[in-house]
C-alpha cells in the first residue's frame, strides 16, 4: 500500500483533516483527483445547513384558519429516502465503494488497473484527434472550393473586362478610321473646288474654243 493511499483511508477513517490531507497528497495528481472526487461526494452527500428559521407564532396562524385542528407533522422519512437515493446513484457512477468494517461504513477507492486507465485515456486521445484531423480536413476542402470559386469568378470578370476593352478599341479605331476617311473626303472636295474646277472652268471658256464652236 502507498503512503498516498495510506493518507487517504485515513482521510476516510476521520483520522486526517480535508486540508491536512490535500496537502499531504499535492505531488500525488492521481490520489489527489481521486481525494477531491471522495470530497466532492462526501458534500453533495451531507444535509445542507439552512439558517434557522425565524420564530414565527403558527398555532395562532392555524388556529386562525383551521379551527383548533393542529398541523399534521411531515414525516422525515420521504427526505431521507431521496438523499439515500441520491447518494446510491452518485456513488454507482463513480469508482466509490462502501464497505462494512468494524461493525461500520466505510467509503473505499475500489481498485484500478492502471493498465486499463491509460488504455482508455489513449483511446479517448486518439478518437479526440481523429475527430480534430476530420474537422481540419473538411476546413482545408472548404477553403480549397472556396478559393477555386472566388478565382474562377476573378476569371470571368477579368475575361469580361478583356472583352468589353476589345470592343472599345476596335470601336475607337473604326470611329478613327471613319473620321480619317471623312477629312480625306473633305480635303479631296476642297482640292476639286480650288484647282480642278477653276482649271476646267478656265479650260471651257477659253478662245479658242469659242472659235471652234462658232465654225
Amino acid at each position: 500500500m502507498s503512503n498516498s493511499q495510506q493518507v487517504f483511508d485515513a482521510w476516510l477513517a476521520g483520522d486526517l483533516t480535508t486540508d491536512a490531507c490535500r496537502s499531504a497528497l499535492a505531488h500525488d495528481p492521481v490520489w489527489r483527483a481521486r481525494f477531491e472526487t471522495a470530497a466532492q461526494l462526501q458534500q453533495l452527500a451531507r444535509q445542507p445547513d439552512y439558517p434557522p428559521v425565524p420564530q414565527v407564532d403558527t398555532s395562532t396562524m392555524f388556529r386562525q384558519q383551521w379551527g383548533h385542528k393542529t398541523a399534521r407533522e411531515t414525516s422525515w422519512w420521504p427526505k431521507l429516502s431521496v438523499g439515500m437515493s441520491a447518494m446510491a446513484l452518485v456513488i454507482s457512477m463513480s469508482p466509490l465503494s462502501l464497505q462494512m468494517q468494524n461493525g461500520g461504513i466505510a467509503l473505499r477507492w475500489s481498485d484500478v488497473d492502471p493498465a486499463a486507465v491509460q488504455l482508455q485515456v489513449q483511446q479517448q486521445v486518439a478518437a479526440q484527434l481523429a475527430s480534430y484531423k476530420t474537422e481540419q480536413q473538411q476546413y482545408l476542402q472548404l477553403q480549397l472550393q472556396t478559393q477555386q470559386q472566388q478565382q474562377a469568378s476573378q476569371l470571368i470578370l477579368l475575361k469580361d473586362y478583356l472583352t468589353e476593352a476589345e470592343q472599345k478599341n476596335r470601336r475607337g479605331d473604326m470611329l478613327e478610321l471613319v473620321e480619317y476617311l471623312n477629312q480625306q473626303r473633305q480635303a479631296d472636295w476642297q482640292y476639286w473646288q480650288d484647282n480642278v474646277q477653276p482649271s476646267q472652268a478656265r479650260l471651257n471658256y477659253s478662245p479658242d474654243n469659242r472659235i471652234t464652236r462658232q465654225n
